[in-house]
C-alpha cells in the first residue's frame, strides 16, 4: 500500500467552489487531485477516530478515495460533496467493523505524552483513559456526531446533510453531548 501523505488544509470549500471542483473531476479524472488534497485530512482523521489504528485508517482512506473516484460520475450536487464523500467513509468503517466483528472504540488507544516527565505522562494517560471511558459510554450515534464534528472537521450543515437531519438539531445534539461530557469530566477534579 502506498504511503498517504497528510496535507494541511484550512477550511472546506464553499458550495460553489466545491461544485466547480467536482464537475472538473467528473469531466477529467486527472482533476480529482484538488478534491483529494482538500478532503484527505478530514477523511483520514474521521477514520482514525473510528478504528484507532493509523495503518488501518490509511488503508481505509485510500479505499474511500478510490471508490469516490470510481463513483464520481454518479455524484449529483443534490447535497454537499462532503456529505457524499463521508457517506462512503462511514460505509467503509462499517465494513471494517463487520469484517472484524467488533464495535468502534473497543480497542485501546495508544497515545504517548509529549512530556519527558514521568509524573506528567502518568497524569495525562489517566486523563485520556478517563476521557476514553466517558466517550465509550456515549451512544454510538453520539460518538458518530463527535467524530464527524471534531475528527473529520465537518460543519453542522454538512453533518446534517450527511445524516439527513436538520442543522439546528445536529448543533443542539453536539452541544448537549459536550455539555454532558464537560459535567462528567469536570466532576472528578478534587
Amino acid at each position: 500500500m502506498g504511503e498517504i501523505t497528510l496535507v494541511q488544509t484550512t477550511t472546506l470549500p464553499a458550495a460553489e467552489e466545491e461544485i466547480v471542483l467536482v464537475r472538473a473531476a467528473q469531466q477529467d479524472p486527472a482533476h480529482f487531485s484538488p478534491i483529494y488534497m482538500r478532503y484527505l485530512n478530514p477523511v483520514y482523521s474521521y477514520l482514525l477516530a473510528q478504528v484507532w489504528d493509523a495503518e488501518e485508517a490509511k488503508d481505509l482512506t485510500a479505499q474511500v478515495f478510490l471508490q469516490a473516484l470510481q463513483d464520481l460520475p454518479k455524484y449529483r450536487p443534490i447535497r454537499p460533496f462532503s456529505a457524499w464523500l463521508f457517506t462512503i467513509a462511514r460505509h467503509r468503517a462499517a465494513d471494517y467493523f463487520r469484517r472484524r466483528s467488533q464495535s468502534p472504540l473497543d480497542e485501546e488507544i495508544h497515545l504517548t505524552a509529549n512530556s519527558t516527565d514521568p509524573l506528567v505522562e502518568v497524569l495525562q494517560n489517566e486523563r485520556l483513559a478517563h476521557l476514553q471511558l466517558v466517550v465509550r459510554g456515549l451512544a454510538e450515534d453520539e460518538q458518530e456526531l463527535l467524530r464527524l464534528r471534531f475528527a473529520a472537521g465537518l460543519g453542522f450543515s454538512e453533518i446534517a446533510a450527511l445524516l439527513g437531519r436538520k442543522e439546528s438539531a445536529v448543533k443542539m445534539a453536539v452541544y448537549r453531548i459536550l455539555s454532558r461530557l464537560e459535567k462528567q469530566l469536570g466532576g472528578d477534579d478534587d
